[in-house]
Parts: C-alpha cells; sequence; structure tokens
C-alpha cells in the first residue's frame, strides 16, 4: 500500500512522530512510485522557498507601490462646477419628478380651492352636503329579512334546486 501525499508533506516538513518516521523511510527504500512523487513534493518546496521575498526586496518596490495606490485611489483633478457631470439613477429620477408633480398639483388646487376650478362646465351642481344620500345600516337588508318563500324563489331562478328538510314542525297559533 502507498503512502497518500499527506503523510509524505507531514514527513518533509519533519512534522511526523515515530514509529511512523521510520516506517515511511522504509517504504521510500523499496517502492520506486513514492519516492518518485517525494522527490517532487522535495522540489516543490524548494521553489515555494526559493520564491520567496527577502524584507530587502519588498522594500524597494515598497515606495513605488505606495505612490500607484496613491495616484490612482486617493488624487482626484478637481473639475470645474460646469464641467461635471450629473449622474441620476432612475428611482431618483423618477421619485424627483412624482414629488414635482405632488407639489405642483397641491399648489393648483390650493390657490384654486374657493373658486372651484377643477369642476368641469357641463357638471351643474357641485358636490356638497345637500347632494349626498347618506346611506344607513337599515337601508339595505340582510338575509334575515326576507321570507323562506323569497329566498327560495330567487334561488329557482338563479338555476338552484332546492332540497328543503324540515327538523320539526310547530302548529300555528292563533289569536281569537
Amino acid at each position: 500500500m502507498c503512502l497518500d501525499d499527506q503523510i509524505l508533506n507531514t514527513y518533509l516538513d519533519g512534522e511526523l512522530a515515530e514509529p511512523f518516521k521510520s516506517q515511511v523511510e522504509e517504504h521510500l527504500g523499496y517502492c520506486n512510485a513514492c519516492r518518485e512523487r517525494y522527490q517532487k513534493l522535495q522540489n516543490l518546496k524548494k521553489t515555494i522557498d526559493d520564491a520567496v521575498l527577502s524584507d530587502e526586496d519588498i522594500a524597494s518596490r515598497q515606495e513605488n507601490v505606495m505612490k500607484m495606490i496613491e495616484n490612482t485611489c486617493f488624487k482626484r483633478k478637481k473639475i470645474p462646477f460646469f464641467k461635471r457631470q450629473l449622474r441620476i439613477n432612475l428611482p431618483a429620477f423618477a421619485t424627483v419628478a412624482a414629488a414635482f408633480v405632488f407639489v405642483f398639483v397641491g399648489s393648483i388646487v390650493y390657490i384654486n380651492k374657493e373658486s372651484n376650478a377643477f369642476i368641469p362646465a357641463n357638471v351643474d351642481n357641485p358636490i356638497d352636503e345637500s347632494n349626498v344620500n347618506l346611506v344607513n345600516e337599515k337601508s339595505q337588508k340582510t338575509i334575515d329579512d326576507y321570507s323562506l318563500e323569497e329566498i327560495i324563489n330567487s334561488l329557482d331562478k338563479r338555476g338552484y334546486t332546492v332540497d328543503l328538510k324540515l327538523k320539526s314542525v310547530e302548529p300555528v297559533k292563533f289569536e281569537e
């Protein structure tokens, strides 16, 4: 059974404890495939270690990087007022337009409220309290206001079939 890359990397980093360390060394002694993978991992580790920049390399380039960041991110040229571009997104523009229309119409209504300027010419009577009929609760009938015969006739006219069952019959008492 061959070793996986995780065990080989742990052995390469020197973090593998005994008795596993000696077992890996023994396996690498007779398995060519694992030995080749181990050598590739060694070469990769060496390449990565060589690619690390030292503090001197970083310091020499740090000033150029900071200047580039400052020029691109922090310095802005001052644009004259009349050459500036006004950018408004659509929802903000629609909100401003709606507010303008609301204020405009509201001001016209407020100014002309006494003269009834918004009533069309073909309307004879303006709406006032004498022309309005209030609806009372009693003016509309409820189901309790109809007789059983009226309800059955109404349902029959609409095409419903009515099956009537009586639970009990009480005799009608006539007053003499």
